[in-house]
């Protein structure tokens, strides 16, 4: 397993504690309050208020600061309250046992791309290994080698690799192009001309293109 997967995993674990963390402390929380509809007042740029009224008919208030990223709310907002029975003071609007649950389905969807990550890399690398045990070796051609100016990513443009080989049991030609080349393969390259490419011996329609001398600009 690649060390990014590995730390991906840590984050996975981190968000899916995370999730149940907030879960148990709502769920926790919400047993012993209750429910009731506040109204916005006095909201601000920073601070606004909720006004609720508990059980006893005290009508209450909670000053809360808007946040940054999420909703902005305004006066006559109609919220949902969860307020301490024990502690009608004490209250919350958001209902934080959805909130931890979406925690933990996020945190098992980066479980699940990760895994998927870690197989398709696995399978990826085995098939390498079968090609050039199994395969016909012979050596492609380096035809060109320019920028790509129709792709640009981050105000970047990578540079392709325009190269052909044949197949010397069949003397078909063939023709491929290496994209998404993020550093100059000149240099990588090293002075060579040619690159190793292992055909399957019994279709050579498939093939594995051994560019592991590109490292890390070829991802």
């Amino acid at each position: 397993m690649k060390t990014g997967n590995k730390i991906f995993f840590v984050l996975c674990v981190i968000t899916l504690f995370a999730g149940v963390a907030i879960y148990l402390e709502a769920s926790a929380f919400q047993k012993t309050a209750k429910v009731t509809e506040g109204t916005v007042a006095n909201s601000g740029l920073t601070f606004y208020e909720v006004k609720y009224t508990s059980d006893d008919g005290i009508e209450r208030t909670d000053k809360r600061t808007h946040s940054s990223k999420g909703r902005k709310y305004h006066n006559g907002d109609k919220v949902k309250v969860f307020y301490k029975i024990d502690n009608p003071d004490k209250c919350r609007i958001s209902d934080g046992v959805k909130s931890g649950k979406k925690v933990v389905l996020i945190g098992i969807i980066m479980v699940l791309f990760n895994l998927l990550s870690v197989y398709f890399d696995r399978k990826r690398t085995k098939s390498e290994k079968s090609f050039k045990t199994t395969g016909r070796k012979v050596e492609a051609q380096i035809l060109k080698i320019d920028i790509d100016m129709e792709t640009t990513i981050m105000k970047k443009n990578p540079y392709y690799i325009d190269c052909k080989w044949v197949d010397p049991i069949t003397g078909r030609e063939y023709n491929h192009k290496i994209r998404y080349v993020w550093a100059d393969p000149k240099t990588l390259l090293a002075g060579h001309n040619t690159i190793d490419v292992y055909i399957d011996r019994n279709d050579p329609e498939k093939y594995f293109m051994d560019i592991g001398f590109l490292g890390d600009a070829a991802k």
